[in-house]
């Protein structure tokens, strides 16, 4: 079965933020995110806009905001409450685009831990996704040499 995905794409989308919800956080803890991960995430706001949100697919109304200060996982389902976010990237940290940047994951709910194996994946699949759907150009031109 196919199953839908859907990326909004509009700057200054309502209710999105550049900074981190003042909430609790449970948890916090230094991490290490995968070049291929954050690349991805980096291109998309780069070519597509920033800031992005994104539903995901087979997460019933889990959503994805995503920008360049911190990446957030949010439960619409109650009231836009933050599962997760990861933030305080350190691109410059690292010596070339194959290795891991460093960050910090922000944990807001017992169970976000589940999330945080699968999601960096999920993030890139649809985002790559969206890239290659990407309107190319139609027309070409030959020039003479």
């Amino acid at each position: 079965m196919y199953m839908q995905y859907t990326v909004m794409l509009r700057r200054n989308l309502p209710g999105m933020k550049s900074s981190l919800p003042n909430l609790p956080i449970l948890k916090s803890l230094p991490l290490r995110m995968e070049a291929v991960h954050y690349n991805n995430v980096f291109l998309a706001l780069h070519r597509l806009g920033n800031p992005l949100r994104l539903m995901l697919p087979g997460m019933r109304g889990f959503e994805m905001q995503l920008d360049r200060e911190a990446w957030v996982c949010l439960d619409r389902t109650s009231d836009n409450h933050p599962l997760l976010a990861w933030t305080g990237f350190r691109g410059n940290a690292r010596s070339g685009l194959y290795e891991p940047v460093p960050c910090r994951l922000l944990l807001y709910h017992p169970y976000a831990s589940l999330l945080m194996r699968n999601l960096p994946d999920e993030i890139s699949r649809l985002l790559i996704r969206r890239l290659s759907h990407r309107a190319a150009p139609t027309t070409a031109h030959i020039i003479p040499l």
